[in-house]
């Protein structure tokens, strides 16, 4: 994890405990003002193998008693079978908590004419709601995925007309395609007029060619910043898109809605990747050289291996992405089969995950932490807020490429999590009205000799010796089995490096 993790025992802990005392503090204040309510039984879960646990631990934002039982009693490749296909899940729990989002199903130009909220607050409720998809989907391996295609297929949230047409690019390119045809996601992408702005080519016309969309298409999107394309196959595929645009949001009925401009279209010839273009295609020139980018082989082996990376880790086995390669060939892209294969007991086996886990992003860590201790996200704006500070606010990344999916980009920027699992383990957090007492009730009564044990057991397994060493000896220094005591052990847990990979 490099120096910043902490990595190893020579981390010291306690010297955070004044931060955990002032959480505590305030809490005190804000404690006196909830409502009593009485707490969950601890919920028990069967253990896992590490292959069962390394499938949860991709296919999920995090581990839940629910989730491992659920996993013991459909086994391996059952379980992966039902996740590939969300439609059969029933998620109306989720569904209950979002009706409240209104203006979910909504147009774009009926979400600049809301009633009550403006765009930017549609789109700072948009990272609520993907907080709570996250957080709450029984459809784990659906959110697992559209996080990876948010980022494969970026775009910044914030920036003219995407505060709120990104929202429908969520919904009707990323969610619609996540597991579908890559084909049919590259297509629905280059039509969506949230990508048509952020990428400029809302402004691509004929006589001044804006080459930006044309340009990440094939390097970020397709073909890889080392695929076969040169600057003369950038300049002929901007022609290509010409006169793809949206109509403006305030337009009656069509307002935000992709659109071709004849007018505006280059229609003269164009050779694209070697691909002779006739003169007079109209929209379909692009359409045809995205067909051609969908069926590379270089997409095959860029999409492929980002994937596999995505899910099993930073440095698969060759052999492993020479498989999801051939897979993605053989079936003409569909991203449901690739998936299915790389997260197969055989190819899990293979890649040893658990061997080189990979470091959460700051997104995933706090998600998993919600996930695993079963809180109630009353405000879950709140959170989003703290996403700043930590490093990873959902639709917030400005340049094309993403969220970085590689440690070096993350293993710095420790810090703000220990503090924000100092908060949360202390019940200092405007996010829900959790309290010590109920990690208190996931040591099911445990003698605190025995916490470190019991910690391990409530948040999943997985914990190393050490991590496991240091949280023990950490309780031990308490007199007393006081809430103080409990938020401190779990907070050095959430803070572990155990915890902090997956």
């Amino acid at each position: 994890m490099g120096a910043a993790a902490g990595r190893g025992p020579d981390r010291e802990y306690p010297t955070r405990r004044t931060v955990v005392a002032g959480a505590a503090a305030l809490s005190v204040s804000v404690a006196a003002a909830r409502t009593a309510r009485a707490l969950p039984a601890p919920s028990a879960a069967p253990a896992l193998t590490d292959l069962e646990r390394a499938l949860l631990s991709r296919a999920t934002f995090g581990w839940t008693a629910e989730d491992a039982q659920q996993l013991a009693t459909l086994g391996h490749e059952t379980w992966l079978r039902t996740q590939l296909v969300p439609s059969s899940i029933d998620d109306s729990a989720l569904d209950a908590r979002l009706a409240a989002y209104d203006w979910i199903p909504m147009t774009g130009p009926e979400m600049y004419d809301h009633p009550t909220l403006s765009p930017w607050e549609i789109a700072q409720e948009g990272r609520s709601v993907r907080l709570l998809r996250a957080t709450y989907s029984k459809r784990q391996l659906l959110e697992r995925i559209v996080e990876f295609w948010t980022d494969h297929f970026n775009i910044f949230g914030q920036t003219g007309d995407t505060d709120v047409l990104k929202q429908v690019d969520d919904r009707e390119v990323v969610r619609r395609h996540a597991l579908g045809s890559f084909r049919d996601l590259l297509h629905a992408s280059a039509k969506s007029p949230a990508m048509l702005h952020y990428l400029d080519n809302d402004t691509n016309e004929v006589g001044a060619p804006q080459e930006n969309y044309a340009r990440e298409v094939m390097e970020l999107h397709t073909l890889g910043v080392d695929g076969p394309y040169t600057e003369s196959d950038v300049r002929e595929l901007a022609r290509c898109f010409t006169g793809w645009t949206y109509y403006p949001v305030w337009q009656l009925n069509v307002g935000g809605t992709f659109r071709f401009r004849a007018d505006r279209h280059d229609d003269g010839a164009k050779t694209v990747l070697g691909i002779s273009i006739p003169a007079g295609g109209g929209m379909s020139d692009a359409e045809t050289v995205l067909d051609a980018l969908a069926s590379h082989p270089s997409t095959a082996r860029f999409v492929s291996g980002k994937l596999a990376r995505w899910l099993l880790g930073y440095d698969p086995p060759q052999a492993v992405l020479d498989h999801a390669e051939r897979v993605w060939r053989g079936t003409g892209g569909q991203i449901a089969e690739v998936v299915r294969a790389l997260l197969s007991p055989r190819v899990l086996k293979a890649a040893n995950p658990w061997g080189e886990p990979k470091l959460k992003r700051p997104f995933h860590w706090v998600v998993s932490m919600y996930r695993v201790t079963g809180v109630d996200l009353d405000d879950p704006s709140a959170t989003i807020w703290e996403t700043w500070r930590l490093g990873q606010t959902p639709f917030q990344w400005a340049p094309p490429n993403g969220y970085p999916d590689v440690e070096g980009a993350w293993a710095s920027n420790l810090l703000p999590r220990w503090s924000n699992a100092a908060g949360y383990a202390a019940g200092w957090s405007w996010s829900t009205d959790f309290e010590p007492d109920e990690l208190r009730a996931m040591l099911a009564g445990a003698p605190k000799d025995q916490w470190a044990r019991a910690i391990h057991a409530a948040l999943g397994g997985g914990f190393s010796g050490t991590d496991l060493a240091v949280i023990q000896a950490h309780a031990d220094g308490f007199s007393s089995e006081s809430n103080q005591a409990v938020s401190e052990c779990f907070e050095l847990a959430f803070s572990s490096p155990s915890f902090l990979r997956y």
